[in-house]
């Protein structure tokens, strides 16, 4: 495909795709290169590891071609190629056609794939390798769990059908697995993305802490606790909107609702919450292995509002503790917020073990009237900051004394 990039520069989205439309193939290049770092995010945030996230790329953009023709209103190129993004990486994963052993066509291909995947393939397969060695060395206690669930990938719910063992009992194996696992190997078991510190000296040790920020006031908040350095805690965000997403960079951010809303929740719970049921699956994912999930969010919206109570449903399915830390709209945010937030938080507690409520009206009667907007929205999200402190202190002494 001919490459110019400068004679498209000066032109307009829509003026470039109506170009692409036309079978230019120029444009179509210049189209990619203005598009491809905002679709790469979703696409990172969809797949499960950066070889998949560039042939996922490159699948979109296959797709692109081959469909824009058929783009009625060039306006909403945007939210089209977003949808585009997003089913990608679902059929990439359920399609049976992308294995590892796939044969290349040609002598080009061939050469161009061990170019580009021997190495990382050869070190795939050491690492398994080891792990596997690791894991059938195992003390007999240990063994059967994780070889389930670092071997055959089981969930902690599937291995509690087969075995009959206590959820409780299965986390508790788990956990001594990954300290055996990191002293064989010598090194700390970090997730990419995720905000954690070593565990030597760490206040919370043996305890798996998720927290997850749903919506708007959710995510905010969490990007106040990243700040602040709290740390052996995962943080997530979720969102339907992919700006907001994008907003809070220390996350790992989890887009819901990409086909079933148009990147927003108009303030509608209803919108929030089927969005989130259609992402069940990716948000049973996040909150699996964890002892104790926060759900962080503010009451009255769409997102938090709505999606909140599966995610802790969903939590609560997996064995964890599971604690709502919310707010209630401020007086000036309008009686039908209020109304809203009331009924979320009823769902919320019905699906939590336990909610903890920091009335945002309450705070600013108490401080000074010349508090600004931003400074009132500001001291809420201390406040919910002290509620996962507190909270998250108050369980591991709790743990380190039962044992």
């Amino acid at each position: 495909m001919r490459s110019d990039l400068s004679m498209h520069t000066d032109l307009k989205d829509e003026e470039l795709i109506q170009l692409v439309q036309a079978g230019d193939e120029s444009a179509f290049t210049a189209l990619m290169s203005r598009y491809s770092p905002r679709v790469w995010k979703v696409v990172v945030a969809n797949s499960r590891q950066r070889r998949d996230a560039e042939e996922i790329l490159m699948d979109i953009w296959r797709a692109v071609w081959e469909n824009i023709s058929g783009l009625r209103d060039v306006g909403s190129f945007g939210a089209w190629l977003q949808r585009i993004a997003y089913n990608a990486c679902t059929r990439y994963y359920a399609s049976v056609q992308h294995s590892r052993s796939e044969i290349p066509q040609s002598y080009a291909d061939l050469t161009d794939h061990i170019d580009q995947d021997a190495g990382a393939r050869f070190q795939e397969t050491e690492l398994c390798n080891d792990l596997r060695e690791a894991v059938f060395h195992l003390p007999d206690k240990v063994r059967n769990v994780a070889i389930l669930y670092y071997l055959e990938l089981w969930s902690i719910k599937e291995i509690h059908g087969e075995l009959g063992l206590a959820v409780g009992t299965i986390k508790t194996q788990l956990r001594q697995t990954r300290e055996l696992l990191r002293k064989e190997f010598g090194v700390e078991l970090i997730r990419e993305g995720i905000m954690s510190a070593k565990r030597e000296g760490s206040k919370h040790p043996g305890t798996r802490i998720k927290v997850i920020g749903v919506g708007g006031a959710g995510g905010n908040a969490v990007e106040r606790m990243i700040e602040t350095g709290l740390t052996d805690i995962e943080f997530y965000v979720v969102n339907v909107d992919q700006q907001a997403l994008e907003r809070c960079k220390d996350a790992i951010p989890v887009r819901i609702g990409v086909n079933t809303t148009p990147g927003y929740c108009g303030a509608n719970p209803e919108v929030g919450k089927k969005a989130a049921e259609a992402e069940k699956e990716k948000l049973a994912a996040i909150v699996a292995d964890a002892d104790l999930v926060f759900i962080i969010a503010g009451m009255g919206g769409g997102t938090g509002t709505g999606a909140s109570p599966l995610i802790a449903s969903l939590a609560r399915e997996q064995g964890a503790l599971t604690v709502g830390v919310v707010t209630r709209p401020f007086n000036f945010e309008g009686q039908r917020r209020m109304e809203k937030a009331e009924q979320g938080l009823q769902e919320l507690q019905g699906n939590a073990d336990s909610v903890v409520v920091v009335p945002n009206q309450r705070l600013l009667d108490r401080m000074d009237r010349s508090l600004k907007i931003r400074e009132a929205f500001s001291l809420s999200d201390e406040m919910l900051l002290r509620g996962v402190e507190s909270i998250t202190e108050f369980h591991t002494s709790t743990m380190r004394s039962a044992t």
